[in-house]
């Protein structure tokens, strides 16, 4: 009976990713000058809710007993203790020890998570997971197309599943000029671009489960579902999430051959009649090019930042309390945190404590590759590993261009997640 709830409550999590429900406090230490800073307050979400209780579940089943970490190399331990120090050290020597700390109980809370999801996460939990993912995407496609068509929020019920309120004329919201200022939908994500990487992902789970649904109606449901994640994905204008989900249609087509052809064609055509649409504007280099400038300001400021503080870095959380000495206009919208996670785990954590983030990530592309090439292995794992696979180096390239990986609540689990899902041993 718990090892069932345990996997409802699993299943509920990876649901409501596409929800951003929750309660924000706003302590001292998530104002600067002055300033509220949506990224630095604590926020006590439904998913938190959730994985808080997933975890309390599998603690009842003696999952946390089995928290054993063995590392041999002496070189790794080294390195482990000195990333440990620098959290250590933070915590009394960061500028804003509070804001430190708060990314200390999301570090612990999304460390535990990915770390059981590769523990648990078994081959006969591929479907559901990959159903529940879909339902989930089909459900931000309605709120998306509608936000779209109204150009605002659509509030009502909508607002009660995470639904922020806002229309195009909203100080700081994401808009594309196609002639005139369209607004980019959000559905209930805090940005379009978080939204058009949870399609992404949805589409490639999808992409590589449907040769496998034996079931005519999911069958059919995919191939919809599919369908329905590319158009919500192209009217989020997400310029490198776009591109990569045409590459991964074509390779899906070309290495899956007769078998997915037949569905992904359709989908493919779609996705170039939607190219056709936006292709004016993505000629343009103001679209192409569109916020530059200002990733190259964050860039600037980031490593004036870590000139200063490069050893230990200035603590999680904390560039914003830097930041504020090196920008002259004060307002809500320019504190934004460096579009690049690896700028920003080098400015948080320093040289000794960086290597882990990238270490991380060779890791998890390694063990995806080596059970990849396992021969022994079953296709349909095999498959379900290569559509991991693509998310994650579709993760890596988008973390060089965005920070939501790092600092918004629905880009953090989805990155635990599918780091869980890469080390998880499929059986």
């Amino acid at each position: 009976m718990l090892e069932k709830l345990q996997k409802i409550t699993f299943l509920l999590i990876v649901f409501f990713l596409s929800s951003q429900v929750g309660f924000h406090f706003w302590p001292e230490f998530s104002k600067v000058s002055g300033i509220r800073v949506d990224y630095l307050s604590p926020t006590f979400y439904l998913l938190d809710i959730l994985i808080i209780i997933w975890l309390g579940l599998l603690g009842v089943l003696g999952w946390l007993r089995k928290i054993i970490v063995n590392i041999q190399n002496p070189l790794l331990k080294s390195l482990l203790l000195l990333f440990v120090l620098g959290l250590i050290i933070n915590t009394f020597f960061a500028r804003s020890q509070g804001a430190h700390v708060f990314g200390l109980i999301k570090f612990g809370e999304l460390g535990l998570f990915g770390w059981f999801v590769a523990k648990t996460f078994k081959k006969k939990d591929i479907s559901v997971f990959v159903r529940v993912f879909a339902l989930s995407a089909i459900i931000s496609f309605l709120l998306t197309i509608w936000q779209f068509m109204q150009q605002s929020s659509i509030g009502g019920l909508w607002y009660f599943l995470g639904e922020r309120t806002f229309n195009i004329s909203t100080i700081g919201i994401s808009t594309v000029n196609l002639g005139q200022q369209i607004l980019r939908p959000y559905a209930a994500f805090p940005h379009p671009n978080v939204l058009a990487v949870f399609l992404l992902t949805a589409i490639t789970l999808m992409i590589f489960r449907l040769p496998y649904e034996k079931n005519s109606f999911l069958k059919i449901s995919f191939i919809a579902g599919i369908i329905l994640s590319i158009v919500s994905l192209f009217l989020t204008f997400s310029r490198i999430i776009i591109l990569l989900a045409i590459c991964i249609v074509i390779y899906a087509i070309f290495t899956k051959g007769k078998r997915n052809a037949l569905f992904i064609v359709p989908a493919l055509i779609i996705m170039f009649v939607l190219l056709n649409f936006v292709m004016p504007e993505l000629l343009m280099s103001q679209f192409l090019f569109r916020g530059v400038d200002f990733r190259q300001e964050l860039l600037t400021q980031s490593f004036q930042i870590f000139s200063n503080n490069p050893y230990f870095g200035i603590g999680l959380n904390n560039f914003f309390v830097h930041q504020v000495d090196l920008i002259k206009n004060i307002s809500p919208i320019l504190f934004q945190p460096p579009h690049n996670i690896f700028v920003i785990a080098l400015l948080s954590l320093g040289i000794f404590g960086w290597w882990i983030f990238p270490y991380i990530f060779i890791r998890a592309v390694r063990d995806l590759l080596r059970k990849i090439r396992d021969i022994r292995a079953v296709r349909e794992i095999k498959d379900f590993y290569v559509g991991v696979l693509i998310i994650l180096i579709a993760i890596i390239v988008v973390g060089m261009f965005d920070h939501f990986f790092l600092t918004l609540e629905q880009g953090q689990i989805m990155l635990a997640l599918i780091l869980g899902l890469s080390f998880a041993r499929l059986k």
